[in-house]
């Protein structure tokens, strides 16, 4: 009898800003963590334009640090919700739409979306995830700006990570199987 030993199924969450791995499918990544799957999450912002919801810790040390409490706040939610691991893309957040942050040229909105996706077929050929999940393209519910691109670049990062004549410096190519929004 020949034995066949399946691959551990791998799964890469590609999001906007340090807590939208907790709004966005945080019960199933979870549920894939807890039954054997390596969850990856990919975060394309640190988070510096974000709202500090609870009023007793909008003090000014906390917004003088947001990005610090951010990329520390990231860290604890992953390992909870059982991610493996976690890229940062390494863009800041750009804020709401025709907001001042809009115009910071480190912003993920003014990132050359070439670079983005470069930075993103990267991370895929080297977790090789069987699994791709992004924001959906109709987001006319929430248009951040942030959210949006999220989606422009993960559509040709995950069609490019397959193609070896596309970025051929970032390692080997490899095709995820499913894509889903």
């Amino acid at each position: 009898m020949r034995v066949i030993a399946l691959e551990q199924p791998r799964i890469l969450t590609v999001h906007a800003h340090p807590d939208d791995e907790a709004s966005k499918g945080a019960g199933t990544i979870a549920r894939y963590a807890d039954h054997g799957a390596r969850a990856v999450l990919v975060c394309c912002t640190g988070g510096e334009e974000g709202d500090i919801l609870n009023p007793a810790l909008d003090v000014p040390e906390i917004r003088a640090n947001l990005h610090q409490v951010c990329r520390d706040g990231l860290d604890t939610a992953s390992q909870i919700t059982g991610y493996h691991q976690l890229h940062w893309l390494g863009y800041r957040d750009s804020g709401m739409p025709d907001s001042e942050a809009n115009a910071h040229p480190d912003a993920f909105a003014n990132a050359p979306m070439n670079e983005a996706v470069e930075r993103l077929v990267r991370l895929i050929r080297m977790e090789r995830p069987h699994v791709v999940v992004t924001y959906s393209d109709d987001q006319q519910g929430y248009r951040h700006p942030d959210h949006l691109m999220v989606h422009d670049i993960t559509i040709p990062a995950w069609k490019a990570a397959g193609d070896p004549d596309a970025f051929p410096d970032c390692g080997e190519p490899w095709r995820p199987l499913k894509l889903y929004y």
